[in-house]
């Protein structure tokens, strides 16, 4: 499915702090009329878990749970071209609003917890990968060629070798960053939304220690969809 884009929650008004649930009130101008589907990420299966299916009319919907126990990240699908995620941070009533002809562009919102996870994973990305990114390129063309029947040079063979090191190794650097960040603001969503993503390359001892964290901050019911292999 392809993925459009991240909207801002415009306007919060919170319930009293024991009431426990959640209204996501959606004005989204140019949204068509139809059955918006909400889903959560998950490890569990490839793709996504769907929650409930609800009702768009004029650009407008509102979705409701008593079961979700935020910070949590839904996606809000309407159709292949149009499918957006709707970031809670706590238990609440939230009115998010956008233009559906300008969320391609999240960085424009400064606030939002959408434009925070991504500044956080160019910072990954600029710190860890942009670096290797040339032999990462490097290596992917031998491994093309090779798989085309090609051999490398004994010049290449060396090359290759050097190269994949370097490119473990920031991998590797690269996910210390993570569980660090991890047990520095283990009640951030960003942090949530981030293990997610990265979840499957980290070893068992700290896909083990994730879990832990997170159990006590998340209901089981998102803990086994968003981390559980």
């Amino acid at each position: 499915m392809k993925k459009i884009g991240y909207l801002l929650i415009a306007s919060l008004f919170m319930f009293a702090c024991n009431q426990e649930s959640l209204k996501i009130k959606g004005e989204i101008e140019g949204l068509q009329n139809g059955s918006l589907v909400v889903k959560m990420k998950t490890n569990k299966k490839v793709g996504e878990k769907c929650i409930d299916t609800i009702q768009v009319v004029d650009g407008e919907f509102e979705f409701r749970s008593n079961e979700i126990k935020p910070p949590v990240r839904f996606t809000m699908y309407a159709n292949e071209n149009c499918e957006f995620d709707v970031w809670v941070s706590k238990y609440g009533s939230f009115t998010v609003t956008g233009d559906i002809s300008k969320i391609k562009e999240p960085a424009v919102y400064k606030d939002d917890l959408a434009s925070e996870y991504h500044a956080y994973c160019n910072r990954l990305d600029s710190a860890y990968i942009i670096p290797v990114k040339e032999k990462m390129a490097w290596v992917k063309q031998k491994n093309e060629e090779i798989e085309n029947g090609g051999k490398l040079s004994q010049d290449d063979e060396f090359t290759m070798f050097d190269y994949k090191k370097d490119i473990k190794k920031a991998q590797s650097r690269r996910r210390m960053s993570i569980v660090k960040t991890v047990r520095a603001n283990p009640n951030s969503p960003i942090v949530m939304a981030i293990i997610q993503k990265e979840y499957n390359s980290f070893n068992k001892r700290h896909k083990a220690e994730m879990k832990k964290i997170f159990r006590r901050r998340f209901s089981d019911t998102a803990l086994y969809w968003q981390l559980c292999p």
